[in-house]
């Protein structure tokens, strides 16, 4: 009876002892577009950043990098737990969030991916404002109805046309990674009328003289800035990892350092990381641009959020845009 009771007592106490920590994950899995907007990845792939201070936590990891075309590619990767960290653009962390709110998948964003512009160009002479597109124009961004452009898009159609018809321009919308578009924009003859681009694509374009300026996203973000784009991950992936995730974090905020202290280097890595054919040179005179600036502020939200919400795009949205980020993110953040 005694060894009954005593092996009874025993089974109640492993019960209720903790269980030991689950380990953390030894492969972590980033998704970046195309561009000098994603530099601070770029930067963080090749030296290893995520590595290095994820070995200072006591983890032995590798870095899985893969290039998408858009946010709405990523979200599907995101969910379907394919990757671990994505670069969203405003819409897409708005969109993706609202979708997973409350849900074991629920994403938030991490930190902002910078600040830059966005410029809508055209190559047709007859077009000298958003009025003067017609139906045989096509408009080439990175997805459409979802993508940063094709919300900005919508934003201007609606200051010019009326709330009303904030869409206006949509069926003239085509998706096209900006590779893809910048050789339409520069090669001759294509459907391709006009390109809503991010740099580098976008000033390559404006060095041939027929192809003109129609529209720059910052002229609509002049109170705040609006981040070019958002790191984003699941809730989940950062409560089942959270040394992994503190180490992302700091590899991005060390990368961010890194471009700041010696933009040049920054510019070598891209080009190396990125394989892009073009100088140095040509980079360091994007980056002269003085509305690019690497940072990891978030900025713009509550601008997306409200049109979004307004038109019906956004079916769900957040009692505060704050609510879609996590703690890390706030840091210096937006109005």
């Amino acid at each position: 009876m005694l060894r009954r009771l005593t092996m009874i007592a025993a089974f109640f106490a492993w019960l209720a002892a903790p269980s030991p920590a689950a380990a953390e994950a030894n492969v972590v899995r980033v998704a970046k577009q195309f561009g000098v907007g994603y530099m601070q990845y770029m930067v963080m792939q090749e030296l290893k950043l995520v590595e290095k201070h994820a070995k200072a936590a006591g983890l032995d990891i590798t870095t899985e990098w893969a290039t998408f075309r858009s946010s709405d590619v990523m979200n599907d990767a995101l969910i379907s737990g394919s990757v671990d960290f994505v670069s969203l653009g405003v819409p897409g962390i708005i969109t993706i969030y609202s979708k997973t709110k409350g849900t074991a998948s629920e994403v938030k964003g991490v930190l902002g991916l910078n600040v830059s512009p966005l410029m809508l160009v055209v190559r047709d002479p007859a077009i000298k404002s958003l009025k003067d597109f017609n139906d045989k124009h096509r408009i080439a961004l990175p997805a459409v109805k979802v993508s940063n452009q094709a919300i900005i898009l919508q934003m201007a159609a609606a200051k010019e046309f009326g709330d009303a018809k904030y869409a206006a321009l949509d069926h003239l919308t085509v998706s096209m990674s900006h590779p893809d578009a910048t050789a339409a924009m520069l090669g001759g003859q294509s459907e391709i009328t006009a390109n809503f681009s991010s740099a580098p694509f976008q000033y390559r374009q404006l060095k041939n003289p027929a192809i003109k300026l129609l529209l720059n996203s910052k002229d609509l973000f002049l109170d705040d800035p609006m981040s070019f784009n958002v790191v984003a991950a699941t809730s989940k992936f950062r409560t089942d990892n959270p040394k992994l995730f503190a180490a992302f974090v700091a590899g991005m905020k060390e990368a961010t350092d890194i471009i700041n202290a010696d933009k040049r280097k920054g510019a070598e890595i891209y080009l190396k990381v990125s394989g892009e054919k073009t100088s140095v040179d040509e980079i360091m005179e994007v980056l002269a641009d003085k509305d690019i600036v690497y940072n990891n502020r978030v900025g713009g939200i509550r601008a997306f959020v409200d049109f979004m919400a307004k038109t019906g795009s956004l079916r769900n949205p957040p009692a505060s845009w704050r609510d879609m980020f996590f703690p890390e993110a706030m840091a210096g953040a937006g109005g």
